[in-house]
């Protein structure tokens, strides 16, 4: 039924009512938040977030510089609250990036560790989402240039960070790493891609004639980062947990860049021969089982195949069975999907995976198969598939020569 004139006019002042309630509320939360000295401005300052980010992001723009104003706070907590924030703000509205990475840069340099450490998980999330947004972006503008040549810059300090100190400032570094790789670097038909990070761009997304994004300098900046991460993990020094946060990003690397697989196998060769002198013996013993389960996960992957001669020998140096090795080949399927691909006759997407990135403990143990169809039918089992490679090798000819 129409509303009256009258009801229309009592209906639409109410609701500016409630948007100036909405807005003088986030006033007075700011206001006590200014004042408070304890637990209760972080309180304040998470409910102001929820009106303006959630409840109602038109007025987001309004309170921007009040809230980012708390980034010069004594509380450490406070400063991590800001961090927090500028990570939803530019999540939520791109163009914002633009106004807060200077005041993210800042943060990233706060002398407390943990600032730091909470800087980074957000760059490890803005990074992609500046990227994605200028990429995107037509006409691009000189601000947006500038953003993204201060991201660029703020990735190079994180790189940096690996030669940190504090232990967990170089564990974030790592983290923030592997994401870098993975994003400075083509998906393929094998990429393993965990569902969180079904919308991230990649490197392939990159338009050809953006004029200050180039694909061949975003791509060697990748490569450069996992040589950054390789010499990382083959430090003499590196801590238990500085190299067990590097063997499984190296593993997750492999299985959603499987061009980067045999660097990835290289490297746990020469950790294996070549362990950490300073690792005390309960560590080597972590470490072993760590590199066990992250040598399981990439064997598992499809793009294994050439490389399941070193793979076995690496898992039977670490006490692995040979009948756990042939339960985590990969399924005879895969296999015959690989050489169907290698005779140029594929062109199928894999499925992707709901394995999110920084589960890597959740990855060790259960990695998804596939579940699209193969483009070749088999019906290998293991045994065939152990058969098929001693039958060359049993010929009388090479028996005749051993």
């Amino acid at each position: 039924m129409a509303l009256s004139v009258a009801s229309q006019f009592f209906s639409q002042d109410a609701a500016a009512s409630d948007v100036m309630s909405t807005s003088e509320k986030v006033v007075e939360l700011l206001n006590m938040a200014a004042l408070a000295t304890n637990d209760s401005k972080i309180t304040m300052l998470k409910q102001v977030q929820e009106l303006i980010i959630n409840k109602d992001p038109t007025l987001l723009d309004n309170f921007l510089d009040e809230i980012i104003a708390f980034q010069a706070d004594k509380s450490v907590d406070v400063r991590k609250f800001v961090v927090n924030f500028i990570e939803e703000a530019c999540k939520l509205d791109n163009e914002l990036l633009v106004k807060l990475i200077a005041n993210l840069h800042m943060l990233l340099k706060d002398e407390n560790v943990n600032v730091v450490k909470k800087s980074i998980l957000t760059m490890t999330q803005l990074y992609k989402v500046a990227l994605q947004w200028v990429a995107r972006s037509r006409p691009t503008s000189e601000r947006q240039e500038s953003c993204w040549d201060l991201v660029s810059e703020m990735a190079t300090d994180i790189l940096q960070l690996l030669e940190s100190d504090n232990d967990g400032i170089r564990t974030h570094a790592v983290k923030f790493v592997e994401s870098l790789i993975v994003t400075l670097s083509p998906r393929t038909v094998d990429s393993e891609i965990p569902k969180r990070q079904e919308g991230d761009i990649s490197l392939e997304q990159i338009p050809t004639d953006h004029p200050f994004l180039k694909y061949n300098i975003l791509r060697d900046v990748g490569k450069q980062a996992l040589k950054e991460l390789l010499k990382f993990m083959a430090h003499p020094a590196i801590s238990s947990i500085n190299l067990t946060a590097a063997l499984g990003s190296l593993a997750s690397i492999a299985r959603q860049r499987p061009m980067f697989m045999a660097e990835v196998i290289q490297a746990y060769e020469t950790l294996h021969a070549n362990l950490p002198p300073t690792l005390a013996k309960s560590q080597v013993s972590s470490v072993r089982k760590n590199l066990k389960l992250q040598l399981l996960s990439v064997l598992r992957h499809p793009s294994s195949c050439e490389y399941q001669g070193p793979i076995s020998t690496l898992l039977m140096d670490l006490g692995t069975g040979q009948a756990e090795i042939t339960r985590h080949l990969p399924p005879p399927r895969d296999l015959g999907r690989k050489r169907t691909r290698e005779g140029g006759e594929g062109g199928q997407k894999k499925s992707r995976t709901d394995t999110p990135l920084a589960d890597d403990d959740d990855e060790k143990d259960t990695i998804p198969h596939p579940t699209l169809p193969p483009a070749a039918p088999s019906s290998l089992s293991a045994t065939d598939i152990t058969a098929e490679f001693l039958r060359p090798l049993l010929a009388p000819e090479s028996v005749a020569n051993l």
